[in-house]
């Protein structure tokens, strides 16, 4: 360790407590639990371990995790492998708001279930199985798993079996301390990064970095005796902070990954500074940085209405509310009605929303700012755009329910990339009606050069044109460029010139134009080709969706499964247009419709214009 960096590890440790200690409370603090124990969703929480602890242990064998070697299922191994960490969390949670005993047998069977597993490394990322064989290494699961026995442990203190307790302290050591101390402290050791190739998120800017490190670091300052290894820790993980915020987020605070990583990875990038910050008594605080204000209004101003996000990149769903109440410790004034009235232990109205143990954790100790009347995000902007990463999100006037509208540029090489320039997701009444597919189960080719012979991630399945017979390329110089963009009250334009997005020789000029008119509650898509010789063009439509009318006149509807209001669809051309529907399957999940409308003729110059209207 050099010297700056002992200097530092000096100084956290200086600011730590003598002992280690979890986020939250241990179960003998009868007050604090009392607190929670007395909440109406107490009962649910221990319903839930009633019913789990009935259950038989979830299986875990070889064969299962050498499936992904062989064939790459990751699913068959997973499942039974998070169920477990569900598990131990849930009976934990019920343990100590009950305080009988009750769920201490269960606590212990899954404790030493998963201390005994023979690694904790996920079989998706052990590729060379050098996990499997012995030599463990920290990625994202095996960081988790560590955080969840740690906080057991802590919250069991004097409860939990001695042999238990030491077994705990000494396989998150083996399993996770060990390995990730040896790297921070040889960063520039190759010998060391080829021992650990998976190592690469330590300074890095994708949802990796902040979920390992957060997860160590909150591990560490629950089990670690060693004020100066808990601070070396620390210490670490705060130097790899400017690379994840700097790549991590456009300088609009736009996540590339999509909302879903937003979730996972800023989320215990959150979790990390909460804790760390009370640990420390706010001497070390991870919020200086001035883009987590713009991380977190990213996440309220991608939505399309209240808890649904554009499906770009790899991402899905919406912001987890769970962490937008949490995150109203770091910027108390970026907050809505929900995230503020949001229950201590998670559970929230008719929609039974339930936080993971670690955001109890930070929450219900406390922690919480408290209710609030609302927040600026209680009704979204007509309007976001993100001019970083060319993205517009239109929305009705009243910001909730209707016609919305997300269209994106940016380049292909962003984090958890498509090949989607110029992609777009239409909204009716909380249902997407059209545009991007979002994302695939993941498969051992899903992170390999094979990436794009996937129609969900290359740009064929999405709804972009194929020029000259050309689909998008990928990487960095393969990008989108604003021409132009109109906002007002009534009408939203973005104008995309898309050339540089294919790898087409004849190809001189593709500009998409988007235009989203409130009032009318209509979008329009229009894409206008130059070549320099007669070439092929197609615009294709891509839906979910289950359709009536006939396609083939450029004239359909586009049926709304809740039934009420449907989006009829045209599809026009400068010249004479032919129609080709298929299927495109994503295993595990729903098929999509692409309905192929391309020039019957090859030209030199053509208008496409595809327009969605609410009826």
């Amino acid at each position: 360790m050099d010297n700056e960096r002992s200097i530092r590890r000096d100084e956290i440790a200086a600011w730590l407590p003598d002992e280690p200690k979890a986020d939250g409370a241990r179960i003998g603090d009868r007050v604090a639990w009392g607190r929670l124990a007395a909440l109406p969703e107490a009962t649910d929480a221990v319903a839930a371990a009633e019913d789990l602890s009935g259950r038989p242990m979830p299986e875990l064998t070889d064969e299962r995790y050498l499936d992904f070697t062989r064939n790459g299922n990751r699913i068959d191994y997973e499942i039974p492998y998070f169920e477990r960490a569900y598990r131990l969390d849930a009976f934990l949670l019920a343990e100590c708001l009950e305080n009988r005993g009750r769920f201490l047998p269960k606590i212990v069977e899954y404790a030493e279930a998963i201390c005994s597993e023979r690694t904790w490394t996920a079989p998706a990322h052990d590729d060379r199985l050098t996990a499997f064989h012995g030599t463990p290494h920290v990625e994202l699961f095996s960081a988790e798993r560590c955080l969840k026995l740690a906080r057991t442990r802590d919250w069991l203190l004097g409860i939990l079996p001695e042999g238990l307790s030491a077994r705990i302290a000494s396989e998150c050591d083996r399993r996770v301390f060990q390995p990730y101390l040896l790297t921070a402290r040889n960063l520039d050791d190759k010998e060391i990064r080829d021992r650990y190739p998976w190592h690469g998120w330590f300074e890095a800017g994708l949802n990796w970095s902040s979920v390992c490190h957060s997860c160590v670091v909150r591990a560490a300052l629950a089990v670690v005796h060693d004020r100066r290894i808990r601070a070396e820790i620390v210490a670490a993980a705060e130097g790899s902070l400017p690379v994840r915020m700097k790549y991590g987020f456009l300088p609009d605070g736009y996540c590339t990954e999509g909302i879903g990583y937003w979730n996972y990875g800023y989320g215990h990038h959150v979790m990390m500074g909460l804790s760390v910050r009370a640990a420390t008594g706010g001497k070390v605080d991870f919020f200086r940085n001035p883009k987590n204000r713009l991380a977190i209004r990213y996440a309220y101003e991608f939505q399309l209405e209240k808890g649904k996000s554009p499906p770009f990149a790899d991402g899905v769903g919406g912001p987890d509310i769970c962490v937008l109440a949490l995150a109203r410790q770091v910027c108390p004034d970026i907050s809505s009605h929900d995230a503020a009235n949001l229950g201590l232990l998670g559970y929230s109205g008719q929609s039974r929303v339930k936080c993971p143990l670690s955001i109890i954790s930070l929450r219900s100790f406390g922690q919480d700012p408290g209710l609030a009347a609302g927040g600026e995000f209680d009704t979204l902007p007509v309007r976001s755009w993100f001019p970083e990463a060319m993205v517009l999100v239109s929305r009705a006037p009243s910001g909730t329910g209707g016609l919305s509208l997300a269209v994106k540029g940016g380049n292909n090489d962003e984090m958890h990339n498509h090949n989607d320039l110029g992609s777009y997701t239409v909204m009716l009444d909380s249902v997407e009606m059209c545009g991007d597919p979002g994302k695939v189960v993941y498969r051992r080719d899903t992170f390999s050069e094979r990436r794009y012979d996937n129609p969900f991630m290359g740009s064929f399945g999405h709804p972009v044109p194929v020029a000259g017979g050309g689909v998008q390329r990928t990487g960095r110089d393969y990008a989108a460029r604003v021409l132009d963009t109109e906002f007002s009250d009534g009408r939203d334009l973005v104008r995309y010139d898309l050339a540089k997005a294919y790898d087409v020789p004849q190809l001189k000029s593709l500009v998409r134009t988007v235009v989203f008119e409130r009032d009318a509650m209509r979008v329009t898509v229009e894409d206008r080709v130059v070549f320099d010789r007669p070439s092929a063009f197609e615009v294709p439509v891509v839906t979910y969706r289950g359709l009536k009318g006939d396609p083939a006149s450029g004239r359909f509807t586009l049926r709304h499964p809740g039934g009420g209001r449907s989006l009829s669809v045209s599809v026009t051309g400068s010249s004479p247009l032919a129609f080709h529907l298929e299927q495109i399957d994503n295993p595990g999940m729903e098929p999509v419709s692409r309905l192929g409308f391309s020039l019957a003729k090859p030209q030199m110059r053509a208008v496409v214009k595809t327009v969605f209207e609410v009826y």
